[in-house]
């Protein structure tokens, strides 16, 4: 089992920068089994040191960049902004943080001298509930102008997020897998694009564990399942929130975590053979020091590996 590991969501540098320490962190990293890292961007390669992370990464990893951190970096600030978005100025400014995306990829290539950047994962923002608005249409607009681009051999991933729910408080709030579905299918280009499904995002959304099964039977059923992560979910936690997409771990790790090992066993079996495999979990307290966070890391990707004698 190879999987992607999503290592920013534990490092310890989220809100300031100490190279020590994310070097300490990154040279654990490269002590573990991984097929290489999903990989944030907000609208830079790296969120402080765009040099450092290229020389710190394992010559052997591959990259699964995920546009998400820039999405609802943007959305703060802008309701109408999203690949999905009806305003067509808030889509416009969507489809331009992912062309920031794309010319990061050709830098990230022409400095390694390989292809890296196996797949992007991009999303169907805005959110519904706050003033804007969303079509399928729309959506499968934007997918063929960036299945038109040149993206050096990486795959578009269309990561599904918790729709919006009438009369309840959305994470994501995004567009519905039907219609992300439907959209793909409606879709124009060369660059391949398909769905991926993450565990914790479809939990938040249906309420259930039996989410997850749903949107990886839809996406495989409609031949578009390219891939599935883990993250887990909460009902409620004083660090973790309230059906919150803050990445929890397994409940190996903390007891109140929806996640289970046979949970992900079922996952997997329902989701078969899929190009990508992922892990993304939070480090909690942030005060964890660089060897708990590598422990963290450790504990979980061993737990997920272990889940494939349960299928």
């Amino acid at each position: 089992m190879r999987i992607h590991l999503g290592a920013y969501a534990a490092s310890p540098c989220h809100s300031s920068w100490d190279p020590a320490a994310e070097t300490a962190y990154y040279d654990g990293l490269k002590r573990l089994d991984l097929a290489g890292l999903e990989h944030p961007y907000w609208d830079r390669l790296h969120r402080f040191d765009d040099a450092w992370f290229l020389d710190h990464l394992h010559p052997d990893w591959t990259i699964v960049l995920t546009t998400l951190p820039g999405t609802m970096h943007f959305l703060k600030e802008d309701s109408y902004f999203g690949l999905a978005s009806a305003d067509a100025g808030g889509r416009a400014r969507a489809l331009g943080l992912l062309e920031g995306a794309r010319r990061v990829i050709s830098h990230m290539h022409k400095y390694l001298g390989k292809r890296v950047v196996k797949a992007v994962e991009i999303h169907s923002a805005p959110r519904l509930g706050a003033g804007a608005k969303s079509s399928l249409e729309a959506f499968a607009a934007s997918l063929s102008d960036l299945r038109a681009r040149d993206w050096d051999g990486a795959t578009l991933l269309v990561e599904h997020c918790d729709k919006h729910v009438p009369e309840r408080s959305p994470d994501k709030g995004f567009l519905s897998i039907e219609d992300e579905a439907v959209a793909v299918r409606l879709s124009t280009g060369a660059t391949p694009v398909q769905l991926l499904i993450n565990w914790g995002r479809s939990v938040i959304e249906t309420r259930s564990i039996e989410g997850p099964l749903k949107h990886l039977r839809r996406a495989r059923e409609a031949e578009l399942l390219g891939g599935l992560f883990f993250s887990g979910a909460v009902q409620s936690h004083p660090l973790y929130g309230d059906w919150r997409d803050s990445h929890a771990p397994f409940n190996t790790t903390v007891p109140e975590s929806l996640l289970t090992p046979d949970a992900a066993a079922s996952a997997l079996r329902e989701a078969g053979d899929v190009p990508f495999l992922g892990l993304k979990m939070q480090a909690l307290p942030k005060t964890l020091s660089v060897a708990e966070r590598l422990r963290f890391v450790e504990t979980n990707l061993e737990t997920l590996k272990s889940c494939t004698t349960r299928t």
